[in-house]
């Protein structure tokens, strides 16, 4: 079986336009997770602070950065944590049997993959991410990056989406050959908690796990944007992070096109 190989930016557009009146409609779910995140927030932020007090050296950055960084990381939690992936949508749809219909759509899966999860983050961002950090700059107050920190951390956080897309993408892809990935995703998700930096910065990890920690790809989804943010990478340290996620970018689209070409010809579809 084949997939199309077409790219409409127009019909890209619809599917993303489509998928964020989908879950826009949601709204107690939304206020659920608004609370929680905003509860999270709270929680990391007084964690740090009782930590810097027993010890004001523990992260070796200063509070005020540090609770910049555990703040930023729960946010972004809420728009890139792997239950938001296509990995999910993928496995329910090989589940019921229908995954032969998204894969017979005029536009090339991936792309049509990309778009569905870019409309669920724009909603996530715009109803849990903004008013949470909002709230969390007054009660926090939160520095704010200058600008260079700023346009850095913009083009990091594209990068990080699109990292994250392509790990979740080939999760899915698995599910076509596995029928259930949810142990599999399950340790995934431990991974990428502990080695992507999210809730402690990985310049703080001692021998083997600093190591394994930049051989991984997991610190291009938190720790890199995150320490652009609170200006821990600066200049050209800022641009070797760059240029690592964005050979990351390159390795996992190659890597997610070529398993999508072998998993697409033995595709198994299971029910109806």
């Amino acid at each position: 079986m084949k997939a199309s190989n077409g790219v409409s930016l127009r019909t890209g557009t619809a599917f993303l336009r489509n998928e964020f009146y989908n879950m826009s409609i949601y709204r107690v779910s939304f206020w659920l997770n608004f609370i929680y995140t905003f509860l999270m927030m709270y929680s990391v932020g007084y964690v740090w602070r009782a930590l810097y007090a027993a010890n004001p050296s523990v992260a070796g950055v200063p509070l005020p950065q540090m609770i910049s960084y555990a703040v930023l990381g729960v946010a972004l939690e809420a728009i890139l944590h792997p239950r938001n992936g296509p990995q999910r949508y993928i496995m329910e749809q090989v589940r019921k049997g229908t995954i032969e219909m998204d894969i017979m759509k005029p536009i090339d899966f991936q792309f049509y993959m990309f778009a569905k999860n870019i409309g669920g983050i724009s909603v996530r961002f715009l109803f849990l991410v903004l008013p949470s950090l909002i709230v969390a700059f007054f009660l926090f107050s939160l520095e704010l990056p200058n600008l260079p920190a700023f346009l850095g951390f913009f083009c990091s956080l594209l990068f990080s989406v699109i990292v994250s897309f392509f790990l979740n993408f080939i999760l899915g892809l698995l599910s076509m050959v596995t029928m259930n990935i949810r142990n599999i995703n399950w340790g995934y998700n431990a991974l990428l908690r502990f080695f992507s930096g999210q809730m402690v910065p990985l310049w703080i990890f001692p021998g083997a796990l600093g190591v394994i920690s930049e051989i991984l790809p997991f610190r291009c989804i938190y720790s890199i944007p995150m320490s652009i943010y609170i200006g821990n990478d600066t200049g050209i340290d800022m641009l070797k992070a760059l240029g690592v996620q964005f050979a990351w970018i390159l390795v996992l689209w190659l890597a997610s096109r070529l398993l999508m070409k072998r998993v697409f010809t033995k595709v198994m579809i299971q029910g109806g």
